[in-house]
């Protein structure tokens, strides 16, 4: 026989001598317990158009079986079958075997691997009949049998996983052996030209499951609505990319009518075992989501966070409802509620930093002077006080601002009222964007203004400056907090003060605790860090707290055990 040809178009689509067929071989994670060595077969076409249109269905197809197969393998194992279990399995068992006859004489008997022609279809059918029926007869079964029974367990809407020392599995193969002998004899009256129906799919609305348009092109349109619409940044469109992909990676391309909850639920498992940043790990860069869950084990590789899996399931969840509003049909909410219990605590995902290691970062040689910009942890004598190296750690300390926040800053975003100087965090131009839109006027501590940051804006001002940081760029995903993320990291790393769950974030944190020490309204506290006021005092009033009554209460924010008294400030430096 010659050997398959691969062809291009589709990943799974191959030609031996002039027929098409699907060819899959089956995920790592779930090849040692499926029934086949690989899904090849027959499309039954030797038109190439025709071919792709037919592998794209039977690739969702084959990927609905791979899930559910990985659905039987991970609940937990059932010990016997019901009566209705086998009974379900016996129709679905003897649908299938009447279907496939009545494809393969649509197709002129062209699709028999081992007849081609009417005469040796018809052979075959009694020859097959009559060994099962001797099996029958005497109470065995062969390999075939029971590689069928292990297949037919897979297969949507049955997924059972039965226990290897299960008593059923003989009750099981008797049943598949009467429902073959049913069906050849329906197969012989058709051989006689007799009407017999091949009876309807009893699994489930199969007609309605894989009816509307496959999540790929939902999402397409999604995608291309919200890039006409603004409302995605280049950051959050990755995002939504990249759970999306790694959801169809998983559960296949499929109507979305098709996914159920299960689907959801096995996303979230594998979420919860994903190696975190798998990216850009030596041990799992380049490997499919189900061998990167492997080699996290094998490695010890910490996971993804609880906010990163609650994340990438508000993302699908908001995909789902976006679905919801655009068909006809009803599409279930599949992955809500389903969000890990994070007990309302951020804390769990991001420490403070503690007074030690403040310490440690405003006493480093950013501060007390460095040997050059790129050697910013050595010490030497240059000077940083005109950089965003210098500024931004200080202003997430005394603002408690995100980091973006800061780093899109106009120079108009300084601004002062009634002698109260204050940043404002809005969105400004198209590459200032504020987490959920929440603008706010934050006063500047009086700690800022001794170290001469109004100072270092008005020389920016001066120079005709548009923006505070002016060398900062936009990255990719189009924040301008994308280098001075990594920078910080790596800088705090060189002083030994990073951890897991120590970043610029961090700040953010000590910003709070201090408020929350210096007895601080928590309304606004919340009002200064821009979170949304809770309860009742979220619903009711404007949430405008007079920038006075700001200012007082920031002026109560201080760091017991901190001394900044070393940092001599803002040198007008023209090097910033």
């Amino acid at each position: 026989m010659a050997a398959l040809e691969k062809m291009p178009g589709h990943p799974r689509l191959y030609r031996r001598n002039a027929t098409y067929y699907h060819r899959a071989a089956i995920p790592r994670d779930i090849a040692a317990t499926y029934p086949k060595s690989e899904e090849t077969f027959s499309l039954k076409t030797k038109d190439y158009q025709e071919a792709l249109r037919l592998v794209r269905v039977a690739a969702v197809e084959v990927d609905r079986r791979f899930a559910a197969h990985r659905r039987r393998q991970a609940s937990v194992a059932q010990h016997e079958l019901t009566p209705e279990q086998l009974q379900k399995i016996h129709d679905e068992y003897y649908r299938q075997l009447l279907e496939e006859d009545e494809e393969n004489r649509l197709a002129g008997f062209a699709g028999y691997t081992a007849a081609k022609s009417f005469d040796d279809a018809q052979a075959l059918n009694e020859d097959l009949a009559a060994e099962t029926r001797r099996q029958y007869a005497r109470g065995e079964a062969d390999e075939f049998f029971y590689g069928e029974a292990e297949d037919v367990l897979a297969w949507d809407g049955i997924e059972i996983n039965l226990a290897p020392d299960s008593p059923s599995w003989v009750r099981l193969v008797r049943s598949l052996h009467e429902a073959s002998l049913r069906a050849a004899e329906a197969i012989s009256e058709r051989f006689q030209g007799q009407i017999v129906e091949t009876p309807p799919d009893a699994t489930g609305s199969a007609a309605a499951e894989h009816s509307g348009p496959l999540l790929s092109v939902l999402f397409a349109e999604r995608e291309e609505e919200a890039q006409r619409t603004g409302k995605w940044s280049p950051k959050l469109l990755d995002d939504y990319r990249q759970w999306t992909e790694l959801f169809i990676e998983l559960a296949g391309d499929r109507p979305i009518l098709s996914y159920k909850k299960p689907d959801a639920r096995e996303f979230k498992n594998v979420l919860m075992s994903l190696p975190s940043n798998r990216n850009k790990r030596r041990q799992t860069k380049g490997l499919s989501a189900m061998e990167a869950v492997e080699a996290g084990k094998a490695y010890d590789l910490p996971t993804l966070s609880v906010s990163t899996i609650n994340k990438a399931l508000g993302r699908l969840q908001a995909t789902w409802e976006w679905a919801s509003k655009q068909l006809d049909e009803e599409v279930l909410d599949i992955f809500g509620p389903m969000k890990l219990d994070t007990n309302g605590n951020a804390r769990g995902e991001a420490d403070p930093f503690s007074t030690a290691q403040l310490q440690a970062i405003f006493s480093s040689p950013i501060y007390s002077g460095c040997r050059s910009t790129r050697l910013r942890a050595e010490p030497g004598d240059t000077d940083m006080s005109g950089t965003s190296w210098y500024w931004l750690p200080l202003l997430g300390l005394w603002t408690g601002a995100r980091l973006n926040e800061l780093c899109q800053l106009g120079i108009d975003d300084v601004a002062e009222e009634n002698g109260i100087w204050y940043l404002r965090l809005r969105e400004g131009d198209d590459t200032q964007r504020i987490k959920g839109g929440k603008k706010r006027n934050v006063p500047l501590h009086p700690e800022l203004f001794r170290l001469g940051f109004i100072d270092y804006v008005e020389e920016k001002r001066r120079a005709r400056k548009d923006r505070v940081f002016p060398r900062l760029k936009l990255d990719a995903k189009g924040y301008y907090s994308g280098q001075p993320s990594k920078d910080f990291s790596a800088y705090i790393a060189k002083l030994g003060t990073k951890t897991d769950k120590t970043s610029f974030h961090s700040f953010r944190h000590n910003f709070k605790d201090a408020c929350r020490h210096a007895g601080i309204n928590p309304d606004i506290n919340d009002i200064l860090l821009g979170h949304a006021l809770p309860g009742m005092a979220g619903r009711y009033g404007d949430g405008n707290i007079p920038l006075h009554r700001l200012y007082e209460a920031m002026c109560k924010v201080e760091y017991t055990g901190l001394s900044l008294q070393h940092i001599k400030g803002y040198q007008r430096v023209r090097s910033a």
